[in-house]
């Protein structure tokens, strides 16, 4: 498989220079965690049909929902990661998104929260 990216797309969410690995995606070791804000994306899926007969046979609007990490934010893609892995090995999972699908982008993150170790419930 090769990848095209388009040079232009290398905007970081929450950074004012960008910091990009040789695949041009952002590397998990320069920032902190905060930086990479949980989101939810909605975006109109695409699709290929095997058997479509005709026109009116297309499938209706399609609207797929994604949960993740916001790594990328730029012209052409959004990425959202579904893990930041540690020690600044990067990304997991990472779905790249056509910015001209992007129904919408919301902020899942509402500040630090304490997570009580051990504790099963």
């Amino acid at each position: 498989m090769r990848v095209v990216r388009d040079p232009r797309d290398q905007v970081l969410v929450g950074s004012p220079a960008p910091i990009a690995d040789e695949a041009g995606l952002p590397r998990a070791d320069e920032a902190p965690l905060d930086e990479y804000p949980l989101v939810l994306v909605t975006w109109h899926d695409a699709f290929f049909d095997f058997d479509q007969s005709t026109p009116e046979d297309c499938r209706s609007d399609y609207l797929v929902r994604t949960v993740g990490f916001l790594v990328h934010e730029g012209p052409r893609f959004v990425s959202v990661a579904q893990e930041v892995l540690p020690d600044g090995e990067g990304f997991r999972a990472v779905t790249h998104i056509p910015r001209s699908i992007v129904e919408s982008i919301v902020s899942l993150h509402a500040g630090p929260t304490a997570v009580a170790s051990g504790d099963a419930g």
